[in-house]
């Protein structure tokens, strides 16, 4: 035999080795069925767990949005989806394309869709109605793994009229993506106005099914779930009646309107135009490249994300400036020819032919460029900046809805930082008309009229009154709040009244001078370095129309008489007819 042979000796010292091997082996081995057993049994399974029970989120109703008058401007529908509850096959889906009318390119495409999103269902077809719905639910028990989802999708019965308004729905960004507690994957949010600036009360909170899926993902059975809850309500300041009166005045004309209550700061009216169709952005197959590519910028709420010089509307401020400041008398009269020569420098008057002797009283209400030349001489740039500030054109305080721009008002130091040039009498003459470095937005205008209004008091702007849960419970309540307080002389308040009564009684703004009604204003006309000039239009009523002010523009209108007067007027013949239907 082999181990005599060899020897004894080492027959042993291999079979020792030979065993201390197996046994270093066996031990390893059951250490490592230990740690799969016992140390991560309960971590796998978890995993294993997860492997057949998925989580299905329920989408929930967005709350509603009231208009003040009891419109419904914001709602949700009800709408169907037809989902797969496994993976289908082309013949299914060819099937399904035949009774449906849907075509297969459409179908396979939402698919698609559904898989890169990671759903649990996968959607064939969104926001059924009419035949397809009624076909496809008459035909439903020849598809198993099909289902007909109830899905929540948001609608606007007023569209254009409050679309800068209320904004929008749309995924999250990558930049926000995941930061509410409350969104989940697919999840649509409010990409602008009062949908994303009151997000968190309308979305409501998503519910969901607990679902028992096989390897190949079909539904075996739903284990519990939870119901959605329904999103807030809000209530606007906005009357729909003057919205849409307003928006249409513009009859698609880029511009803006706003009407505040000054007495509360309640905003009866936000309308820029043109519009957009906001359905499209939250609705399946919604066409928005047009919308956002738009050379006529439907997205730009223009009464609050776009400024303008304020041409002759400003000249309340240089008039409240030269009479508070004593530095003109207003019985002083200036001549008038059509134009204003400063040294080599030769400014016009809109009128050519000239207004002859002219003052404070028909300098103001013809609106007399010549006339506010020569007063400008007797200030300076930084008093007119002082002014400008001080009646709240450089107010920044309406935040219901995001975007709001703060406007330009030069004086020396801010030309010096931003030219490296020193302040010319020029700029001052310039200023006094509302034009040069000077850019405002539409509700700062109405701001400056509503502090006039008050005699000083500025109450800040807001649109949205009032949240409700769906229990009746008062999440938020806008409340008054004074945001500037500033004092002129009485003697100067009472005349610049009586100039801007004028304009509407006998001056340039006789558009709006309505049978039995107590309407001041004033008009604008501002140079427009790009085209056509820019047409504005400001007023406030006094005694019972008290309430309400109003700041008109018209892009590339013209003479603001004439552009954004004939809306004004729209405007406040139906604010006199509501006011009379309420009394």
């Amino acid at each position: 035999m082999w181990y005599r042979t060899a020897g004894w000796d080492r027959f042993r010292k291999s079979a020792g080795i030979l065993g201390a091997v197996s046994i270093l082996f066996l031990t390893v081995l059951l250490f490592r069925l230990f740690q799969v057993q016992i140390i991560k049994g309960y971590r796998f399974s978890e995993k294993s767990q997860g492997n057949y029970l998925k989580k299905f989120v329920i989408s929930p109703k967005r709350g509603n949005i009231i208009s003040s008058d009891g419109k419904i401007v914001a709602t949700t529908y009800i709408s169907y989806d037809l989902v797969a509850r496994a993976e289908i096959s082309y013949n299914a889906i060819e099937k399904i394309s035949a009774i449906s009318g849907i075509p297969v390119k459409r179908i396979r495409k939402n698919i698609l869709k559904s898989k890169r999103r990671g759903d649990i269902l996968l959607t064939l077809a969104q926001d059924l109605k009419g035949k397809p719905l009624i076909a496809l639910a008459s035909n439903l028990n020849k598809f198993p793994s099909l289902r007909i989802l109830k899905v929540p999708r948001r609608f606007y019965p007023f569209e254009e009229v409050f679309s800068t308004c209320l904004g929008y729905l749309g995924p999250l960004d990558k930049e926000s993506r995941g930061k509410p507690e409350y969104s989940y994957a697919g999840a649509l949010h409010g990409r602008a106005g009062v949908e994303k600036k009151f997000d968190r009360f309308l979305f409501g909170r998503p519910g969901g099914e607990i679902i028992e899926v096989d390897a190949s993902g079909r539904v075996i059975e739903i284990k519990g779930n939870v119901p959605p809850k329904l999103g807030d309500e809000i209530v606007l300041t906005l009357n729909s009646k003057l919205q849409k009166t307003a928006y249409e005045a513009f009859a698609s004309r880029p511009g803006a309107a706003v009407g505040i209550n000054p007495e509360t700061g309640e905003i009866l009216l936000l309308v820029s135009s043109p519009g957009f169709k906001a359905s499209a952005f939250s609705s399946p197959g919604g066409k928005v490249t047009n919308i956002i590519d738009s050379q006529k910028l439907p997205l730009v709420n223009r009464a609050i994300q776009m400024k303008y010089p304020p041409g002759s509307t400003f000249k309340i401020v240089t008039s409240a400036c030269f009479l508070n400041e004593k530095k003109v008398d207003v019985s002083e009269k200036f001549f008038c020819d059509g134009s204003f020569r400063y040294g080599s420098q030769c400014f016009k008057c809109w009128k050519k032919k000239g207004h002859g002797w002219v003052d404070f009283m028909k300098g103001f209400s013809q609106s007399c460029n010549v006339y506010f030349y020569n007063t400008a001489l007797r200030l300076s740039g930084k008093l007119l900046s002082r002014y400008a500030r001080m009646m709240g054109l450089d107010l920044n305080v309406f935040d219901d809805i995001g975007g709001e721009l703060p406007s330009t008002i030069p004086d020396p130091q801010w030309k010096k930082k931003r030219y490296k040039m020193i302040w010319l009498p020029g700029d001052t003459i310039n200023m006094a008309i509302g034009q040069g470095y000077l850019w405002v937005t539409p509700i700062q205008m109405a701001l400056l009229v509503c502090g006039i209004s008050q005699d000083g008091v500025i109450r800040k702007p807001f649109v949205v009154k009032e949240v409700f849960s769906p229990d009746g419970t008062v999440e938020y309540r806008a409340r008054a709040k004074i945001v500037r307080k500033y004092n002129l002389n009485k003697e100067v308040s009472s005349l610049l009244k009586s100039a801007m009564r004028k304009t509407v009684t006998d001056g340039t703004g006789r558009i709006v001078n309505l049978p039995g009604a107590e309407i001041y204003g004033k008009t604008g006309t501002a140079q427009n370095p790009r085209g056509e000039d820019h047409g504005w239009f400001v007023s406030f009523g006094g005694g019972e129309l008290s309430d309400f002010c109003l700041a008109v523009v018209v892009e590339h209108g013209g003479m603001g008489a004439s552009s954004a007067g004939p809306i004004a007027r729209k405007i406040w013949e139906k604010y006199i007819e509501i006011k009379n239907e309420e009394n």
